[in-house]
């Protein structure tokens, strides 16, 4: 199976969701690779600082490109974190993937551009995740009924939520999993 993590705007949770979703699945027993696909390359980063610090991740996390993208995926399970704002590699991503998720926080700006990847996933199974979730706000509450009133669009019903602990761990292999290993149940779900 071949996930892919995608939506045109920085900073919304990619590689954070690419990574701990990896994770979830490795713990679940699945072969996995993580295929990162933003030249900034903050996955592979985050690999190398692992194990530089003797707690290397449970799966391969390897750098990809424009070519090697939309390539089919050695691992039962490969998760691809795609860049911001590179819509060649975003759509080579998309067209080969069997499930896109496209992480959005509660901001205007972050569900503009999802709806933009929802668009441009259409022709493949897609949800929105919402991340960077505050519970129990006003702006969760619009965010979910926005996608829940709206046929074009479906969303996971695992929410994210903001917390420093998931920030705290870029660099290092995590023991919690924040809400990414029932996202990994409700995608198994979905898949079945």
């Amino acid at each position: 199976m071949k996930i892919v993590i995608a939506n045109t705007k920085g900073g919304c949770g990619k590689t954070v969701s690419a990574m701990f979703l990896s994770l979830a699945a490795a713990k679940r027993g699945h072969s996995v690779e993580l295929w990162d696909a933003d030249s900034q390359g903050s996955a592979t980063e985050w690999a190398e600082m692992a194990a530089e610090d003797g707690e290397p991740l449970p799966f391969d996390v390897l750098p990809v490109n424009a070519i090697t993208v939309g390539k089919a995926g050695r691992a039962e399970i490969t998760i691809v974190d795609t860049p911001p704002g590179d819509a060649q590699v975003i759509q080579k991503a998309i067209d080969s993937a069997d499930l896109v998720i496209i992480p959005a926080a509660p901001s205007s700006l972050d569900l503009q551009r999802a709806w933009q990847t929802v668009a441009a996933a259409s022709h493949r199974p897609a949800a929105v995740l919402i991340t960077s979730a505050e519970k129990n706000t006003v702006l969760l509450r619009d965010t979910l009924a926005v996608f829940d009133d709206n046929d074009d669009a479906d969303r996971f019903s695992t929410v994210i939520t903001k917390q420093q602990e998931i920030r705290k761990s870029q660099g290092r292999c995590p023991e919690r999993l924040y809400g990414y290993d029932e996202l990994f149940s409700e995608i198994t779900e979905r898949m079945e």
